[in-house]
């Protein structure tokens, strides 16, 4: 549900169509947005979707028709629709948790997705923990920017984590594996060389 209150009977094409004109109203003032409307009326995809937060763009995808959302999941190597919608949610999820400030290294991720089959480290992960949300984020990246530096940012601030005395606090809450840095989707282009 779309901000977390009642539908009152409608439809959730209905209530998220009144958050996509909440968030156009909240945004009115910004010149790009102020100009798609004063000279069209309306706003092209491309541009609404600079204004949306994430649960807006998760809640488009899962009310996208079954091929649609086939479609763009095969580009992120998801075997279904379906799977890569459970990955959003998960996303939002963990984007809301870090937007809030709430500590997100050992939390456990209440919207699971499931864990896809098309690689086996995938099974050595545990869905419940953040690390399995950070290899879905790689493994988009991947399909996005290639060149991105993400992974190995991410691969630095894991290194500078505190093992702290009596391990009350460890990499293993996060969900992380050992052996995770040699794996194909963790590999990146300038370490290899």
């Amino acid at each position: 549900m779309i901000g977390g209150g009642c539908h009152q009977g409608k439809t959730e094409h209905q209530v998220w169509l009144e958050n996509h004109k909440r968030l156009v109203h909240r945004a009115r003032r910004e010149p790009f947005i102020a100009h798609n409307m004063k000279k069209y009326g309306k706003l092209p995809i491309w541009v609404a979707i600079e204004i949306w937060d994430f649960g807006s763009l998760s809640r488009l995808f899962a009310g996208m028709k079954h091929q649609d959302k086939t479609q763009i999941a095969s580009q992120y190597d998801f075997a279904s629709g379906k799977e890569l919608q459970g990955c959003l949610r998960s996303l939002n999820f963990i984007r809301n948790v870090a937007a809030h400030h709430s500590r997100l290294w050992n939390i456990n991720v209440l919207e699971i997705a499931s864990k896809p089959k098309n690689n086996e480290y995938w099974h050595s992960l545990k869905n419940n923990r953040p690390f399995f949300y950070y290899c879905s984020m790689q493994a988009m990246m991947r399909v996005i920017c290639p060149n991105s530096s993400w992974a190995l940012r991410f691969e630095e601030l894991i290194k500078s984590f505190p093992e702290i005395a009596a391990k009350t606090a460890s990499l293993s809450d996060f969900g992380i594996v050992g052996g995770w840095q040699a794996w194909p989707l963790w590999e990146y282009e300038s370490r290899i060389k």
